[in-house]
């Protein structure tokens, strides 16, 4: 397990995180600075509008880039006449940094078409000399328009505003940036050993004093060249001593000084800062002060790195001689503050060794230097490689970079602009007319999110609006929707896939596979995995010795697969042992020794079956259906165990390609991998059917929502505590005092128990109230906590009567039958009709899911689909025909029992239902089997016996957990006796009398079946509504927390859509842990952040939740209910107060940017 450090980083402070986590953040603060520089207006850009600006000035109505400069005479100073159009001609001399000079009376002259000197052509009113005049002005004075420019951006507010940057200048918002990106630094120096994590928080208070009261400036005399400089550099002094200079004492009281090329560094006493300052100025006679900083770290910093632009822009634009690139890049280097960026950039690598020295082992530590730097050269052959590689493989692979590149020629194509989708915002809404209310899913995406998703179908149409655009700009939410109402860009970039490897894929793989083999190898060699014999049969294979045998491993499968992406078995007649190259769960590329094959198999197996997305990344997507079997104690613990095969088979048969020589087996498993972004049968949908999956995945979202969050029965902690509330406030009126009860807050303390009235009667306590007129210590009593107001008029002999006769699991079951079953109730209407559609729409979208993970042909498809189309949602009753005949073509409830067809009684699996379906005059009987632990939504009826006799835990579970309580005795017998029997049974039938024609009544049968399981609890009444309530919202977290939902329910499919989001955006908005069923371990977070809120970390590190997190909050009506629900998730039976002070404080700010749901 990766060491965890405390961060400094601003919002996490305190927080415990591997110094790899604090990297990512360290990348994104980077990648925001770079942001703000990367604004600025080009150089090219600058000059251009200069160009204009002098022509309008001389009134000449002249556009650049529609008129030509042509020649006639060849011969003559060719170097100083470009032709070509007067935006190419400016810019090809400030390139080549030369003058025009044309010929006026040779023909030159300025046309409104390229290649001609005709007069009919000649630009009327604008001459060469006017031309070579206006061009040669813009270029003399291009300084001046550069330093204008960076003046104007600097003191410009920022264009995107952010919560943080809101009011901020450019210069401004670079100077918190360039703040962000020290602290993080300092961060990370401290992890790598620099100082004990108590020192480095004082310097990080040092550092982010915005007055600057606890620094000291560098000044170098006399001032060198800013590009080679020790400025911008700091002294942060611990002690905050306020002389105006910096004197130079003996003292020990310690200094990190900060400077470029070096980054921070301790010292503990400044005469040493200072004799180390001195020794790495290069010029003799050089002197260094350190006077008082008047302003805050980063400012001083931003100060000195703008005044370094300007002042290389100058000497620049004095010297260009010896330039061998073209001048407008050199410029533009400058522009970008390539000063800046590559000093961070070598402090950050100086960083990360030092980081990654702290991980050695100890057979590298105590190795000796020239051992330590092999390692280290291999290390970084080994990176590079890879970061080459990755570049390679994004070109051809990237699924953000083609639908970044898709929108970017549209808008420059369509519209004439150059747009980032990033930064763009899409708006949706979605509107649903239900029970006499208008349902509203609103959605809030980047762009770049909204094109994958797509649009919905014609007449479904959501509403859509954009943000973020550049002020003047064309796009429009109608030009959006009639570029994107063709085009699918996952189906598109699928297509788009090359078949086999280009030659620059091919050699940049064989570099990423030989540095990563021969770091591997090195390792093994030197830690004692390897002997020496064996680490030269890894030698000989890379030479292409074909005497050594290079195998891989198959999983054991009816239909054979190819081998594990990434596992390579060496062999050679002088070693018995295997010898296996791989990739770890953990990602790192190592050589492992085996004595056989059964102990090389069982590595395998246990590592794939621990974890089921490293069995994704070896296994081929396309054998993903079929490989492994689905085991577990419970649905709650599920997982697949995997058998390799004991054949294994040649990677490179006959010598065919030796190794490192053949990319194709990469290449092609990469291939399928990025396939899944738009299986096979997603693209043989069409437009409109696809356009309908994605409106399916709006409904669904929202009116789960609306089910969990409006409809949903109430949790019983919740309802206690209301119909308590109401009962006391009652009381008290009449007794002439109002006032707001909190029953929380009213603590009953007896010898017995000390709890607040609201657990009191949850848990069915009761206590006698003492008679006043012989009062005691021992009495019971009661207080109240946390303020609230005074209650005199409540005596304690009211909560004793209220503990004995009050009986909220009798209320609990009266508010069921008024307010969930009565046609009457004003609520009933919208509940039954939210449920029905939910019903049919989750149907649809599980039934698409499936058909395009290949679980079916379109045979079956369209025929499913018939069914759950014909199913009916209005008022009327549909007569039913009480036979136990199987029926003809709908929709059934699924009874089992012993016979299959039960006389006395149905024994109902709710929420699971067969489909009877006629295909050409034949009758086939499906499952319909919603949130099952495989992920298979529709299975053939025959598969129930099989699942329960031959597999283990968690379909029997699955299936048992949706009987009722009553049944569940016989239920458990029945299972018991099919795996106990081997006898080939008949699968389970359809009844007549078992038909469901109306979704209408789905919701009064689901409410009678949750009254009926109150009635005939085994556990408490708070448990069985509890599991009511928590089922519920797990599953509905699963589907509202994604903005850009996976096609289908591969696992992969789910890495595959990760890959959209970077940097930052990867744990809040590609956070796709529900998409893969792992909602309840949101929660166990969300209990873990509920700890550290109580260990006292900071406000802002428990409010880092994840979308999955905050949809969960979002569905929660209480503090109380989140709490006790997030402790059972954590194997907790019950939430502690300071838990439900958490939640009511996180809750405050628990609304979601991605998604709302909103009833009119």
């Amino acid at each position: 397990m990766d060491k965890l450090y405390k961060s400094l980083m601003r919002g996490s402070e305190g927080a415990e995180v591997t110094w790899r986590a604090e990297w990512v953040k360290a990348a994104a603060a980077q990648n925001d600075l770079f942001a703000i520089v990367e604004a600025i207006p080009t150089v090219r850009q600058i000059a251009r509008q200069a160009l204009q600006q002098e022509l309008q000035q001389r009134q000449k109505n002249i556009d650049i880039d529609n008129v030509y400069i042509n020649i006639t005479d060849q011969s003559n100073e060719i170097e100083r006449r470009p032709s070509g159009k007067l935006s190419e001609v400016l810019l090809h001399c400030l390139d080549n940094n030369v003058l025009p000079s044309y010929l006026a009376g040779g023909g030159d002259g300025v046309f409104h078409l390229p290649d001609t000197v005709g007069e009919q052509m000649r630009v009327k009113g604008f001459s060469i000399i006017e031309a070579e005049e206006v061009i040669t002005y813009t270029l003399r004075n291009l300084e001046s328009s550069l330093r204008s420019e960076m003046a104007k951006y600097w003191a410009a507010p920022v264009k995107v505003a952010t919560t943080e940057k809101t009011g901020l200048t450019n210069k401004q918002a670079l100077q918190q940036a360039y703040n962000v990106v020290l602290t993080v630094e300092l961060s990370l120096k401290a992890m790598a050993g620099f100082l004990d994590h108590g020192m480095a928080t004082r310097y990080c208070y040092l550092l982010n004093l915005e007055n600057g009261a606890g620094a000291y400036n560098v000044v170098v005399s006399p001032e060198f060249d800013s590009r080679t400089s020790l400025v911008p550099g700091f002294v942060l002094d611990n002690s905050m001593r306020a002389d105006p200079q910096m004197k130079l004492l003996n003292e020990p009281t310690g200094y990190v000084i900060h400077t470029p090329g070096n980054g921070f560094e301790y010292f503990a006493r400044n005469l040493d800062v200072h004799a180390t300052l001195l020794a790495r100025v290069s010029a003799s006679g050089s002197k260094i002060a350190f006077p008082k900083a008047t302003q805050s770290v980063s400012a001083h910093c931003v100060d000195a790195y703008l005044k370094g632009q300007l002042e290389t822009l100058a000497s620049l634009m004095r010297d260009r001689k010896g330039q061998t690139r073209a001048f407008s890049r050199v410029l533009q280097d400058n522009q970008m503050l390539s000063v800046m960026r590559a000093d961070i950039g070598r402090r950050f690598d100086q960083v990360q060794a030092e980081l990654k020295r702290t991980e050695w082992p100890l057979w590298l530590k105590n190795g000796g230097n020239t051992l330590q730097q092999r390692y280290v050269e291999l290390e970084h052959s080994m990176e590079k490689y890879h970061s080459d590689y990755r570049v390679v493989f994004d070109r051809c692979f990237s699924f953000k970079d083609y639908v970044l590149r898709c929108f970017s020629e549209w808008a420059m194509s369509a519209l004439g602009e150059q747009l980032e989708a990033e930064t763009i915002k899409v708006r949706s809404v979605h509107k649903m007319q239900l029970g006499g209310r208008t349902l509203e899913q609103v959605d809030n995406r980047t762009l770049t999110e909204f094109i994958i998703f797509g649009l919905h179908d014609e007449g479904y149409k959501a509403e859509i609006s954009l943000t973020g655009m550049p002020p003047g700009s064309k796009l429009s939410a109608a030009a959006l929707e009639q570029w994107l109402n063709n085009i699918n860009v996952r189906s598109q970039f699928v297509s788009s896939l090359p078949a086999d490897p280009s030659p620059e894929f091919a050699q940049a793989y064989r570099d990423h596979l030989h540095s990563n083999i021969e770091f591997a190898l090195f390792v093994a060699r030197h830690s004692g995995v390897f002997s020496e014999t064996e680490a030269k049969v890894i030698e000989r294979a890379l030479a292409g010795d074909s005497s050594v045998s290079i195998r891989g491993l198959k999983l054991s499968l009816q239909i054979p697969g190819p081998a594990l992406k990434g596992v390579m078995v060496f062999q050679a007649p002088e070693t018995r042992n295997y010898l296996v190259y791989l990739i770890t769960p953990a990602g790192k590329s190592v050589f492992m020794t085996f004595a056989d094959a059964f102990a090389l198999n069982k590595w395998f197996e246990s590592a794939m079956t621990a974890d089921r997305q490293y069995a994704s990344s070896l296994i081929h997507p396309d054998y993903l259906h079929d490989a492994g079997s689905l085991r577990g104690a419970s649905r709650h613990s599920t997982h697949y165990l995997y058998k390799l095969d004991t054949q294994y088979p040649d990677l490179f048969p006959n010598g065919t390609a030796p190794l490192l020589n053949d990319v194709n087996l990469a290449f092609q498993s990469e291939l399928a991998l990025h396939k899944t972004i738009a299986p096979a049968p997603y693209r043989y949908l069409g437009i409109e059917p696809r356009k309908r999956y994605a409106r399916l995945n709006t409904e669904l979202k929202a009116l789960s929502t609306v089910e969990a969050r409006d409809n949903a029965f109430p949790s019983f902690e919740r309802f206690t505590h209301d119909a308590v509330k109401q009962n006391l406030e009652s009381l008290l009126r009449s007794r002439g005092r109002n006032v707001e009860i909190n029953p929380d807050q009213i603590i009953v303390q007896t010898d017995d128990f000390q709890k607040s009235v609201t657990d009191l009667l949850i848990e069915g306590l009761s206590f006698e109230a003492a008679n006043p007129a012989y009062p005691s210590k021992y009495d019971p009593r009661y207080f109240l906590t946390d303020g609230h107001p005074a209650i005199d008029q409540l005596d304690i002999r009211d909560l004793s009567s209220l503990s004995k006769t009050f009986r909220p699991g009798d209320r609990y079951t009266e508010m069921l039958n008024t307010d969930y079953l009565d046609g009457k109730h004003p609520g009933y209407a919208f509940k039954r009709a939210v449920h029905a559609k939910k019903i049919r729409c989750q149907m649809h979208y599980d039934l698409l899911s499936n058909y395009i993970d290949g679980r079916f042909g379109s045979d079956i498809f369209l025929a499913l689909q018939r069914v759950v189309g014909n199913l009916k949602e209005d008022v009327y009753h549909y007569p039913i025909n009480d036979s136990s005949a199987e029926g003809d073509e709908g929709l059934y409830e699924f009874n089992i029992g012993k016979t299959g067809l039960t006389k006395s009684r149905d024994r109902t699996v709710a929420g699971v239902y067969i489909l009877r379906m006629n295909i050409l005059g034949q009758l086939h009987d499906w499952l319909y089997t919603p949130d099952a632990p495989d992920g298979v939504a529709y299975r053939p009826i025959n598969d129930f016996i099989p699942s329960i006799r031959f597999q283990y835990g968690p379909m029997r579970d699955y299936y048992f957990d949706r009987v009722a309580i009553v049944d569940q005795k016989v239920i458990n017998d029945y299972f018991d006796d099919l795996a106990a029997s081997g006898k080939p049974l008949p699968p389970v039938k359809t009844q007549e009398r078992a038909k469901l024609n109306n979704l209408f009544t789905f919701h009064d049968r689901r409410v009678r079946r949750a009254l009926s399981d109150i009635d005939e609890r085994t556990t408490s009444l708070k448990e069985v509504i509890a599991g009511l309530v928590y089922d519920g919202l797990i599953k509905v977290v699963n589907v509202i927390s994604l903005a850009v939902p996976p096609i289908g329910s591969v696992a992969v499919a789910v890495q595959m859509m990760k890959s959209v989001y970077d940097g930052a955006q990867a744990q809040r908005r590609g956070d796709y842990s529900a998409a893969l069923g792992y909602g309840a371990d949101a929660l166990i977070g969300l209990f873990t952040l509920g700890q550290a809120a109580t260990a006292g970390a900071s406000a802002e590190v428990i409010k880092q939740v994840t979308n999955v997190q905050r949809s969960f909050l979002g569905l929660v009506d209480d503090a109380r209910s989140a709490a006790q629900f997030v402790a059972e998730a954590a194997g907790h039976k019950a939430a502690d107060q300071q838990l439900i002070d958490f939640f009511t404080e996180l809750m405050k700010d628990r609304a979601t940017s991605i998604s709302q749901t909103i009833v009119r």
